[in-house]
């Protein structure tokens, strides 16, 4: 039982792995659901006569590779870029607010433009040029009252003929304590009038000093206070600028939604290709080739007994589950031999 020793040579194997059946009209299109079924038809007497065909049409559906190609030829692989505007315009009350801010930092305000001229005629000094209080007490250090002589003289003369008379029926009139009391009861009396006309005049003179100060500080208190009004158009133009912000920030909102709208109208039909593909998402199959060298040096009866030995070894495994299987795999085996 001896052999030829053979030679050496190459083997090449191919693996073959088509998508299964049922998903393969999805991919490239075509039918699903498509059936014929046999029915057998008998006669009287139990014999076999003929088949009803029965025949069920099924269901076209599309190819995923084909209608990916037609959204690449119509060009929505890339959507445009949505054509209309993206960014709001700003609301007629952002753009008033801004007016009012940029018209009040450029024009200023006369408030404060009153205030400034306050405080500077007070710390120059000028302010007091027009102190009525002053003035007065200024004129009275420097002048005399006209008519404040004319009234003594007259009170003088009325307070010296009752003394002329009382010294007279004394009959000590012209005598020195005459003269004495005279010039006592002239002296008080001018005393008396001089003071109190000067006294009452200080007091007028400083009760129109206090006065015009106390406007001066009102003056001051008002000018402090100016510049919180003067800052008062600023918040008013804050206020109205966000107001402005809110409606510009909800037209914005309503732009974005129609872009947002545009896009999924753009992508609708890649979207919809993209989640008919996930739904019959598999293995697509493939081929792979393997190429390797194969020793055929030996006896043929050699090659044949081990293929023998195999068969049996797998019948010998096989037989104990189903015998049928053994047995042909051992005659497999033996077939080496020939």
């Amino acid at each position: 039982m001896g052999g030829g020793k053979g030679g050496g040579g190459s083997t090449t194997t191919v693996q073959k792995a088509d998508p299964w059946e049922g998903q393969q009209p999805y991919l490239t299109g075509g039918t699903v659901g498509a059936s014929t079924t046999k029915t057998p038809q008998y006669d009287a007497d139990g014999n076999l006569v003929g088949y009803t065909i029965n025949t069920t049409s099924g269901t076209t559906v599309p190819g995923v590779f084909s209608e990916a190609a037609k959204l690449y030829m119509n060009g929505q692989l890339a959507p445009d870029y949505y054509p209309g505007q993206t960014v709001a315009e700003q609301s007629q009350w952002t753009q008033d607010a801004l007016q009012m801010q940029a018209d009040r930092a450029q024009n200023g305000s006369p408030l404060i433009d009153n205030a400034s001229d306050a405080m500077n005629a007070i710390t120059t000094g000028s302010a007091l040029a027009g102190n009525q209080g002053l003035n007065t007490l200024n004129q009275l250090a420097g002048e005399d009252n006209p008519y404040t002589d004319e009234l003594f003289n007259r009170a003088n003369s009325q307070v010296q003929a009752s003394l002329d008379s009382n010294f007279n029926r004394a009959g000590r009139y012209g005598s020195g304590a005459h003269e004495a009391a005279a010039a006592d009861a002239a002296n008080n009396l001018a005393t008396q009038m001089y003071s109190s006309l000067w006294d009452k005049r200080a007091q007028a003179a400083s009760s129109a000093g206090q006065l015009y100060n106390s406007g001066i500080g009102q003056q001051i208190v008002a000018g402090q206070a100016s510049q919180q009004l003067a800052n008062q158009a600023y918040t008013d133009a804050a206020a109205l600028s966000e107001a402005g912000g809110v409606m510009d920030d909800y037209n914005q909102q309503r732009i974005n939604a129609d872009i947002d709208r545009y896009n999924y109208e753009q992508n609708q039909a890649l979207t919809a290709l993209q989640n008919y593909n996930n739904l019959i998402q598999g293995s697509y199959g493939g081929t792979t080739t393997t190429t390797g060298q194969q020793d055929t040096s030996g006896s043929t009866l050699g090659n044949a007994l081990g293929g023998a030995l195999a068969g049996g070894g797998l019948a010998y495994m096989l037989e104990a589950s189903n015998p049928v299987i053994g047995g042909a795999a051992l005659a497999g085996g033996l077939l080496g031999l020939f």
